[in-house]
């Protein structure tokens, strides 16, 4: 019964760890600790009573607990608060209704904020609790709302660092710009504007979790498909004792940019490239490739042995040894970052005795996605 009534209290709170939240909390108790004593030192120096405000309890908790939001970040805290006691003050020197002014307050606070993007929601409690309490003097807002807030902030920049968590925040793609991405900011903001709501959360870091949560579902629907089932088994291959004059005919008819080298024992030893060949054949790719490349063709197939140097005579002397390979029993999800990270276009597949069974290219990976979403 318990568990069919609580999701009706929105209870949809994230999980943490222990640890994270003893430094939360411990966090927001040293945070108050220091504000709280600073206040009251430069509050008797100033002569001053009125040493700290109440909503500093809700500011801390999201300087501490969501360093990561938009709402818990300096600008936020600092800007928000002073805004919002600005306004709170405004109200109670221009509107005379104590039924008017806290709503007045409030709401042109939070307008405010979302004109110069420092919302914080406990900035509200600053205009509400400004002007329930007919605060009329504009110094509050600089004692205690913006010495209590620059005073926390301080310490959340200190604290959060030291314990793990950067704050100022930085994005989550700031972080992650060497990995893959599928999604990015710009078809977040086009959601966004759809939703059109306020969320607590960075769009950068969101299109981020999106990706990765997209990410882990392609794993759940990939991780029992082997490379051997997507594989193309009627693989072309080149013979390490096979001469240029042969290989080239046969990547030439075949269409086909590179090709495995194998040994008597099928073993991959090599790979050999169109740009290997023409390399060995007199020709400069770095000037006119076009015309050089049109030469080579319109000179015959008989005369490709006469433009290529005497030595070397076979792909073995010229084939590039250092080669990615995968065996057929590992899962397909390993080819993901191989083919992006990489730049691999295809990747032999060998057995357990190393011999080649097959290829896989790009274009069998990508047909394996679709097929896996479709089950």
């Amino acid at each position: 019964m318990k568990k069919k009534l609580l999701p009706h209290f929105g209870q949809d709170q994230t999980n943490v760890s222990q640890q994270e939240r003893f430094r939360a909390a411990g966090g927001a108790l040293v945070g108050l600790l220091f504000t709280m004593a600073m206040g009251r030192y430069v509050g008797g120096l100033a002569g001053v009573s009125e040493w700290v405000m109440a909503s500093l309890g809700a500011s801390a908790l999201l300087v501490f607990v969501l360093p990561s939001s938009p709402m818990a970040q300096p600008w936020a805290v600092i800007g928000g608060n002073l805004i919002s006691s600005l306004i709170g003050i405004a109200c109670v020197n221009l509107v005379h209704s104590p039924m008017l002014t806290a709503p007045f307050a409030v709401g042109f606070s939070i307008l405010a904020m979302f004109v110069l993007r420092c919302l914080h929601p406990p900035a509200a409690a600053v205009a509400m609790m400004t002007a329930l309490g007919s605060v009329s003097s504009f110094q509050y807002a600089l004692f205690p709302v913006l010495t209590d807030s620059i005073f926390l902030t301080i310490v959340g920049v200190i604290y959060n660092n030291l314990t793990g968590k950067i704050y100022p925040h930085i994005s989550l793609e700031n972080n992650l710009k060497n990995e893959r991405k599928f999604i990015n900011s710009r078809d977040v903001d086009a959601v966004l504007s759809r939703y059109n709501q306020v969320i607590d959360i960075n769009r950068e870091d969101l299109a981020v979790l999106i990706d990765q949560v997209e990410m882990k579902a392609y794993e759940y629907k990939l991780e029992g498909i082997k490379c051997s089932e997507i594989m193309t088994r009627e693989v072309r291959f080149l013979d390490i004792k096979m001469s240029l004059e042969t290989a080239w005919k046969t990547l030439r008819e075949n269409h086909i940019k590179a090709l495995p080298v194998i040994d008597r024992n099928r073993r991959v030893v090599g790979i050999v490239t169109l740009e290997d060949l023409l390399k060995h054949a007199d020709i400069d790719l770095h000037k006119n490739f076009g015309q050089l490349v049109k030469g080579v063709v319109l000179s015959g197939l008989k005369g490709i042995g006469n433009t290529l140097k005497p030595d070397p005579e076979t792909v073995a002397q010229i084939m590039t040894t250092k080669v990615r390979v995968i065996s057929e029993g590992r899962n397909v999800m390993d080819l993901v970052g191989i083919f992006h990270s990489l730049g691999h276009h295809h990747l032999p597949v060998i057995d357990s005795q190393q011999a080649l069974v097959g290829i896989i290219t790009q274009s069998d990976f990508v047909a394996a996605i679709e097929k896996s979403l479709k089950r």
